[in-house]
């Protein structure tokens, strides 16, 4: 029997409402396979009992780190609360971070204004960029506009103490290298994992789409990096040139008063369907109903959508912004539209011609499976596990020396 090493992965697990968190869980029993595995989340409470692996809340984990010591730490970090105790963990130094995305500024905020701990928001950002402290005291003056969340990533410090850094795209790798250049760093696109046979029939008549009405979609946390009261626009303007369709929106909608608007505005009300949070299974069944994907971002700091390479490993046709990450995929796997939030005629001439020609959207879906599927859980568990051992290994001899 092969000894396993041990391994601590700092992340989230469901229930939590993250595409991060299905990431995890779908390497999980690859992960398990290859280490002797502890996963750390924020409370340990709220997951299922694994029975490949040990999961700990981040709590129990600090009173007992000592048990762990020597014990190389992956962890993932994504731009939302239920990473709060995996951006604590990377101060930490020696740790090979997992970037699901550049910037963290956003989990800052959650995590320390939102609390009313202003002091913690500057020293973070003061430790960050030479320019923190004058970002953090005209944010508490109220001279900002929102994209400075974009603009100062907050995640810096994290670089700078890392033992090496993953990141799906090649848009992040790029700027960990101007941040910290002589880290060693690993590209592994994010994997497709491949879910359970459904029918698209059965899948539209859950949801009670017409047989002989395209369903045009988009999916996940509808934030306003979504774009989706320009792609409401965008579709408006052609809805008497292409088929019968309806535009739905899959996903928990935070703050809807400005979509909603764009609705009533574009005259689109008896077209957009508005189904919020899904279940996994039902978020399964959407991308599989669906004839059109529409994934756009702007401001984008480099995520890889887990939606995404669900729809296109499935098949489906994805409009996106040829920008940042988006633009590294092939463009025949794609249809990509030029990056231009205030004039919508290239999206909504790419919609047009995509919703207006089957055989199109059959190709783009045909190419876009055929290159999302090339890397599955295990092969990227394999790549993560052996620059986990490469980055360990340098960092022991460096203490060695």
């Amino acid at each position: 029997m092969i000894k396993r090493s041990p391994l601590l992965v700092f992340g989230a697990l469901p229930p939590a409402r993250s595409g991060t968190a299905d990431y995890l869980d779908e390497q999980l029993e690859h992960l398990a396979g290859r280490w002797k595995l502890t996963v750390v989340v924020g409370d340990e409470s709220k997951v299922p009992a694994a029975s490949d692996c040990e999961v700990l809340s981040y709590r129990a984990y600090q009173k007992t780190r000592s048990n762990f010591v020597g014990v190389p730490r992956l962890i993932h970090l994504a731009n939302n609360p239920f990473h709060a105790h995996a951006f604590q963990e990377a101060e930490r130094p020696g740790a090979i971070l997992l970037l699901h995305e550049f910037s963290m500024h956003h989990l800052l905020t959650e995590t320390t204004l939102a609390y009313g701990n202003s002091v913690r928001y500057a020293e973070e950002l003061a430790k960050c960029d030479s320019n923190g402290r004058v970002i953090s005291e005209l944010r508490k003056q109220g001279v900002w506009s929102g994209i400075e969340q974009f603009l100062y990533p907050a995640i810096e410090s994290r670089l700078r103490g890392a033992a090496g850094v993953i990141g799906h795209s090649k848009w992040i790798l790029d700027r960990v290298q101007i941040a910290a250049p002589n880290l060693p760093t690993a590209h592994i696109p994010h994997h497709f994992s491949a879910p359970k046979p459904l029918d698209t029939n059965e899948c539209r008549s859950t949801f009670g789409m017409p047989p002989d009405e395209l369903a045009v979609v988009s999916l996940g946390f509808v934030t306003p990096a979504k774009c989706i009261e320009q792609i409401i626009h965008a579709l408006s303007d052609i809805r008497d040139r292409v088929p019968r369709f309806k535009y739905w929106i899959f996903g928990e909608m935070r703050h809807p008063a400005q979509v909603r608007r764009a609705i009533k505005q574009c005259g689109m009300s008896d077209l957009v369907v508005e189904k919020g949070y899904l279940s996994s299974e039902d978020f399964q069944a959407a991308i599989q109903a669906s004839d059109l994907v529409i994934n756009l971002r702007y401001p984008t700091v480099g995520e890889s959508s887990g939606t995404m390479t669900r729809a296109m490993g499935l098949g489906k046709p994805v409009v996106v912004y040829r920008h940042g990450s988006f633009a590294e995929p092939p463009k025949d796997t794609v249809i990509g539209v030029p990056l231009d939030t205030f004039d919508t005629t290239g999206l909504s001439e790419s919609c047009c011609h995509a919703l207006t020609d089957s055989g199109h959207r059959q190709a783009v879906g045909s190419r876009a499976k055929h290159w999302v599927c090339s890397t599955s859980p295990s092969d990227s568990v394999e790549s993560q596990s052996n620059f986990i051992d490469q980055c360990h290994l340098n960092r022991g001899m460096a203490l060695w020396k």
